[in-house]
C-alpha cells in the first residue's frame, strides 16, 4: 500500500493550469468554510486544457448541510450523493464552465473503498486526479487515502472477471469497460482502451503496487478465488443497481441541479453548433424547459 501511495501522493499533488486553479478556489470560497477539499479530475486533467470543454471538480465538505443552504437539497445530497451543479466562471476574457459534484468527505471515504458495491465513485477516483485545494495536510492525507484505496477497490473487483493469465492493460481495460456497463450511457470498449493507452505507465505502475510483481512475460496469474460465474452474477447485480441509481440521481437532479439549463444550452451549442437563448420565464420553469431541451441533447448524444 506505501508504494501505492507514493504514486497516488505524486499524482494528486501535480501542478496544474491555470483555470482549474482559479475554478477551485472560486468553489471553495464560494461554498464556506465547510469546504474541506476541491478534487480536479477528468477529461481536462488528461488534456491539460478547458478549451472546449468542461472541467469536473468533486468538492468534499464536512456537511452538506453546512455547504448547502436549501434544506431540501442538502438532505437529497445526503441521501443520494452527490449535488451536481452547473457553474460558469470569467476568467481572463472568456468564461470557464465546470461540472461540480458536491459530497460529505465521511461519503467520499466510504464509497471509494471496498464496502461500496456501487461502482461509480471508485471507478472515476480509480483514475488519476489531483487534489488543488485541501483545508490541512491532515485532510489532503485523507483524500490521498481514499484515493488509494479507489485503486485497490478497482483492482479487486475486476480481476474476478479475467482469464487465468493477464496483463495490467487487459485488467483496466476490462475494469473500465465493466464500470462502464454500469452507468445508463455505457462507453465502447475502445473508449476504455483509449483512456488506458493514454496513461499507460500509469496504470501498469499502480496494478504492480497492488498486485506486485508481474511474470517475466508482464502477465499476472489470476489469484481470484471467485469464479466466472460468481463474477458475472455480481456484475449484473452491480449494473442494475448503478443505472437504477442513475436514474435516481437524474430525478434528483431536477431540483437539485442549479445552472443545468446553461449546461444543456452550452452542450447543444458545442455539439451541433445551435446557440439557444433562454428567457427568464424559462429560467424559472427548469424542469419543463428541460423537457422541451431533452430531444436536442438526446440527438447529439450530450446526456450523460
Amino acid at each position: 500500500m506505501s508504494v501505492l501511495r507514493d504514486i497516488i501522493v505524486g499524482e494528486t499533488n501535480r501542478p496544474t493550469f491555470a483555470a482549474a486553479n482559479t475554478f477551485a478556489r472560486h468553489l471553495a470560497d464560494s461554498l464556506g468554510p465547510s469546504v474541506a477539499a476541491v478534487v480536479f479530475y477528468g477529461s481536462c486533467l488528461r488534456q491539460s486544457t478547458d478549451q472546449g470543454l468542461m472541467l469536473d471538480f468533486y468538492v468534499l465538505v464536512d456537511r452538506m448541510s453546512a455547504a448547502i443552504k436549501n434544506p431540501l437539497s442538502a438532505a437529497f445530497g445526503a441521501a443520494l450523493p452527490p449535488n451536481v451543479y452547473y457553474r460558469e466562471l470569467a476568467h481572463e476574457g472568456r468564461t470557464l464552465r465546470a461540472k461540480v459534484a458536491v459530497m460529505s468527505m465521511a461519503r467520499f471515504m466510504r464509497d471509494t473503498g471496498p464496502g461500496c458495491f456501487a461502482s461509480s465513485l471508485w471507478a472515476r477516483f480509480s483514475q488519476p486526479a489531483i487534489v488543488l485545494m485541501a483545508r490541512n495536510d491532515v485532510v489532503r492525507g485523507r483524500v490521498q487515502d481514499a484515493l488509494a484505496q479507489a485503486v485497490n477497490t478497482m483492482i479487486a473487483a475486476a480481476q474476478p472477471l479475467m482469464p487465468a493469465r493477464f496483463t495490467a492493460r487487459e485488467l483496466w481495460v476490462q475494469a473500465l469497460s465493466a464500470t462502464y456497463g454500469a452507468e445508463l450511457r455505457p462507453e465502447s470498449v475502445s473508449k476504455a482502451a483509449e483512456l488506458v493507452d493514454s496513461d499507460l505507465a500509469r496504470y501498469i505502475a499502480v496494478t504492480e503496487a497492488v498486485l506486485g510483481a508481474p511474470l517475466s512475460d508482464a502477465h499476472y496469474a489470476n489469484t481470484s478465488d471467485r469464479t466466472p460465474g460468481w463474477a458475472n452474477l455480481i456484475w449484473n447485480l452491480r449494473r442494475a443497481q448503478g443505472k437504477t441509481l442513475n436514474v435516481l440521481r437524474l430525478i434528483k437532479a431536477a431540483f437539485t441541479f442549479q445552472g443545468g439549463l446553461d449546461y444543456a444550452v452550452w452542450k447543444i451549442e458545442r455539439h451541433s453548433g445551435v446557440k439557444l437563448e433562454l428567457t427568464e420565464a424559462e429560467r424559472h420553469s427548469p424542469i419543463i424547459t428541460g423537457l422541451k431541451l431533452l430531444p436536442r441533447l438526446l440527438k447529439i448524444g450530450g446526456v450523460r
